[in-house]
């Protein structure tokens, strides 16, 4: 069975998604540029609708992991993933014929939304290269089909963090400018945020929690009384 753990820096912010939820967050990748590198896309990347991060890594073996991402975890149940699709993450080079077939493909798909476009609506909306949805209103089945495999989607060089992600179900474009935006507008949840923006949790969804060795009984003292029986994994923290 895989454990899905996602690691945040701070213990409050363990309290904040128990009693909130997790927070769908933007995440730029910058491969489209690999693939489409005539399109600018530096103002939006497609599908950047906000995601939801865990990794599948142990606590013995996600050291690295915690060093970005923090030192606490909670480790959801693999039925409460599975129901929010949760997928494994496909890391791309950008050399090799993996790369070179995508590469491809999307050329294609991209000249074939343009023409559909055009010939449909007269003109190709900005949003059609960058919403999987608007992209097959548009007629352009393959790239609305590949922007769904682009919300997987992850450099290689994070291969690493062996990340598992559930991506926003909505195309939402009301985030903040910063991550700290985004969280402080779901903690408490601000007007529509707490409907379209977070991913809720409730007491069965939670099967444990990670920190660090030392720091065991203030982490049960700051997470809600109803968690506080469920178990936690703790490591020792590097020197």
């Amino acid at each position: 069975m895989i454990q899905f753990t996602h690691y945040t820096q701070k213990i409050e912010a363990i309290e904040k998604i128990l009693k909130n939820g997790f927070a769908y967050v933007p995440n730029k990748r910058s491969l489209i540029t690999e693939f489409l590198p005539s399109h600018d896309f530096t103002k939006r990347e497609p599908q950047q609708f906000g995601m939801v991060s865990f990794t599948e890594l142990s606590p013995s073996q996600a050291e690295n992991h915690r060093k970005v991402f923090g030192n606490y975890g909670i480790v959801v149940s693999e039925k409460w993933a599975l129901a929010h699709k949760i997928q494994k993450v496909l890391y791309i080079d950008n050399t090799g014929p993996i790369y070179d077939c995508l590469r491809n493909l999307f050329q294609v798909a991209y000249n074939e939304l343009k023409q559909k476009s055009l010939a449909r609506e007269g003109e190709v909306t900005e949003m059609a290269y960058t919403n999987k949805v608007r992209a097959g209103i548009a007629g352009g089945y393959l790239y609305s089909n590949l922007l769904q495999l682009y919300e997987y989607m992850e450099p290689i060089k994070h291969l690493s963090h062996q990340e598992w992600r559930i991506v926003h179900p909505k195309p939402y474009y009301g985030y903040g400018e910063t991550k700290a935006d985004i969280i402080s507008n779901v903690s408490p949840p601000k007007g529509w945020a707490q409907f379209l923006n977070v991913l809720p949790v409730k007491t069965d969804d939670i099967i444990g929690f990670i920190c660090p060795e030392n720091e065991q009984d203030i982490f049960k003292k700051t997470i809600p009384s109803e968690f506080t029986r469920k178990p936690i994994d703790i490591y020792l923290k590097p020197a």
